[in-house]
C-alpha cells in the first residue's frame, strides 16, 4: 500500500504537461492483486506520462497529436470506470485524472487535427538493415558498447543473439550513435562462404578497412602470396591513419562463418590466436563479432583464448514498453496511430521480437493504405485490436515472414538433436506443457531431451517457467501449427 500511496502523491503534484513529463517512474510492482482497479488507473497514468513526454519533445507533429489523444483517451477510461475504485482514493484518482486532462487538452488545441490525402509512406523496414534516422530504439545495447569502445583502449565484443533481432543495425549505426570519433568497417562473412583460404577472408576485412578509413587497399597480389603478414601491415598503416581520439573496430557479422571455413579445412584453427595477435598490437583496433552464438557456445578448444578476452553483449527482445514506444513512432512525421490494446497484442503475438514487430507495423500500415485509398473505405487513422487480428489471419503475413519462421525452424536443426521434434509438441499448447509432459511426449533419451531443450532455451525460442515449457513467439507456435512436415 506504501507504493500505491507514493505514486498517488506523486502523480497529484503535477499539474502541468511539463510536470506530468518530468516525472520519473519506478517499475510497478509484480503483485497487484491488492486494489487491482486503482493498479489498473495506474498502470494507465504510467502511460499517459510516457504519451506527455512524446508530446512535449517530439518534433512531429503527427507524433504530437497522436500522443495527446492517447493520453486522453487513458484518462478518459480511468474517469468512466470511476464507480470500480476503491472508495478510499476514489476521489483523489478522479481528481488526477481530470487535472491532467485539463493540462493534455492545451496541446491538443496548439497541435490541431491532421488530414490524410495521400497514402501513407511505410516507415517500417523489413529484411533489411536499418540504417541512419529509421534506426530508433537499441539504446539498451549502445550504452552497453559505450564503455568497451569510448576509451582509449578499444575492447572487442561478441554481440549475440536470436535470428533477426538487428545484430547488422547495430553495426551499421553504432559508429554514427557513438560518435565521430568510433570507425566501424562493417564485414558481412556470408560474401565469404565461398572463400578458399585465408587470403580470401583477409582480403574481404582488408577491402571494407581501406573503404572505412579512404586508404589504399594491399595488392592483391602480395595478400595471396603472403597473407597475414600483408594483412599485418596493412592494418598497421590504417591504424597510423587514425587521428587522435579516433578508433577502428572490425565488424564480422555472421561470425560462425570463419567456424565453418575451419571445420572445412579452408582456414587454418590457428585463425582465431591471429586475430588475438593482431588485437594485442595496437589499442586502437578492436573486434566486434555479430552471429547467432554466445561465448560459452564457442566451445572448441582452439578457438577458447581469443573468445576469453572478448565481451559478451546480448541482443534481447524489445521491452514492452519499447514496442509501445517505438511503433507509433517510427520516425518522422508518422500520420497514424495505435491504441494501447492494439499495442498489447503486437507484444503479445511476437514478444517482442524486432522483425516480427516491424513486419507487423509494416502490413498494418499497407492495409490501411489499401482500404483508404484504393477500397475508398473511411475509417479512423488508428489501428485496434480488430486491425493486428486481421493482419495476422492472413496467409501474406506468414508468407512475408518465412525468412524469419523459417530460418528458426532450420537453426533448430542444429547443435543439438531434437529440437525440432519438441517444437512440434509445444506448438498445440499456445499456454505450454510441463517439462515432464513433454518429455514423456517424445522419443528422446534424457540427456538428448536436457541438451534439446537448454538449446532451445539459449536460443530464445522456448522458455521455462516453474517447470511450464512454451514456445516464446506466438506467431512461430502459429506458423508451425500451419505446417505439416516443416523445412
Amino acid at each position: 500500500m506504501h507504493g500505491l500511496a507514493s505514486l498517488l502523491a506523486l502523480f497529484d503534484a503535477a499539474e502541468t504537461a511539463e510536470q506530468i513529463a518530468a516525472i520519473e517512474l519506478p517499475n510497478l510492482p509484480q503483485d497487484r492483486t491488492l486494489r487491482p482497479q486503482t493498479w489498473d488507473a495506474i498502470r494507465r497514468f504510467y502511460h499517459v506520462i510516457s504519451d506527455t513526454k512524446t508530446a512535449q519533445d517530439s518534433a512531429s507533429r503527427a507524433a504530437r497529436a497522436f500522443a495527446t489523444n492517447r493520453a486522453l483517451g487513458e484518462l478518459q477510461r480511468i474517469i468512466e470506470n470511476e464507480a470500480d475504485l476503491p472508495e478510499a482514493e476514489r476521489s483523489l484518482v478522479i481528481e488526477i485524472a481530470k487535472t491532467w486532462q485539463n493540462a493534455l487538452l492545451d496541446i491538443t488545441a496548439a497541435v490541431g487535427e491532421l488530414n490524410l490525402t495521400q497514402p501513407v509512406q511505410n516507415p517500417y523496414v523489413i529484411g533489411d538493415p536499418v540504417e541512419g534516422d529509421l534506426f530508433v530504439g537499441r539504446e539498451d545495447i549502445m550504452r552497453q558498447l559505450q564503455d568497451p569502445w569510448m576509451g582509449n583502449h578499444l575492447q572487442s565484443v561478441v554481440i549475440y543473439g536470436h535470428r533477426r533481432m538487428g545484430k547488422t543495425s547495430i553495426l551499421k549505426n553504432v559508429g554514427r550513435v557513438l560518435g565521430s570519433g568510433l570507425r566501424v568497417a562493417y564485414v558481412n562473412l556470408l560474401k565469404s562462404a565461398g572463400a578458399n583460404n585465408l587470403s580470401d577472408v583477409l582480403l574481404a576485412i582488408s577491402d571494407q578497412v581501406a573503404a572505412t578509413l579512404a586508404i589504399p587497399p594491399p595488392k592483391d597480389t602480395d595478400m595471396a602470396n603472403s597473407p597475414a603478414r600483408t594483412f599485418e601491415r596493412f592494418l598497421r598503416r590504417a591504424t597510423n591513419s587514425l587521428a587522435d581520439g579516433e578508433g577502428l573496430i572490425i565488424a564480422l557479422d555472421e561470425f560462425e562463418k570463419i567456424e565453418e571455413l575451419i571445420r572445412a579445412n579452408k582456414l587454418e584453427t590457428s585463425f582465431w590466436d591471429y586475430l588475438r595477435g593482431l588485437v594485442q598490437d595496437s589499442p586502437k583496433v578492436g573486434f566486434a563479432l555479430a552471429g547467432l552464438h554466445s561465448l560459452e557456445e564457442m566451445s572448441s578448444d582452439y578457438s577458447k583464448p581469443f573468445f576469453a578476452s572478448l565481451i559478451n553483449i546480448k541482443v534481447d527482445f524489445f521491452t514492452q514498453a519499447t514496442v509501445q514506444a517505438l511503433l507509433p513512432n517510427p520516425g518522422g512525421d508518422f500520420p497514424l496511430d495505435y491504441d494501447y490494446d492494439a499495442l498489447d497484442l503486437i507484444y503479445a503475438l511476437t514478444a517482442g521480437q524486432p522483425y516480427l514487430t516491424q513486419l507487423l507495423g509494416f502490413q498494418l500500415v499497407r492495409r490501411y493504405n489499401d482500404q483508404v485509398f484504393e477500397q475508398q473505405q473511411p475509417r479512423e487513422a488508428k489501428f485496434t485490436v480488430a486491425d493486428v487480428q486481421a493482419v495476422v489471419e492472413r496467409p501474406e503475413f506468414f508468407a512475408q515472414g518465412k525468412p524469419y519462421f523459417a530460418g528458426i525452424w532450420a537453426q533448430a536443426s542444429h547443435d543439438a538433436p531434437g529440437q525440432q521434434t519438441l517444437l512440434q509438441v509445444l506448438a498445440p499448447h499456445p499456454e505450454g506443457v510441463s517439462a515432464e509432459e513433454l518429455q514423456r511426449s517424445v522419443e528422446l533419451d534424457p540427456a538428448t531431451f536436457g541438451a534439446a531443450l537448454d538449446t532451445l532455451k539459449h536460443h530464445d525460442v522456448v522458455r521455462v517457467d516453474n517447470d511450464t515449457a512454451q514456445i516464446i513467439v506466438e506467431v512461430f507456435r502459429r506458423w508451425v501449427m500451419q505446417q505439416k512436415y516443416p523445412t
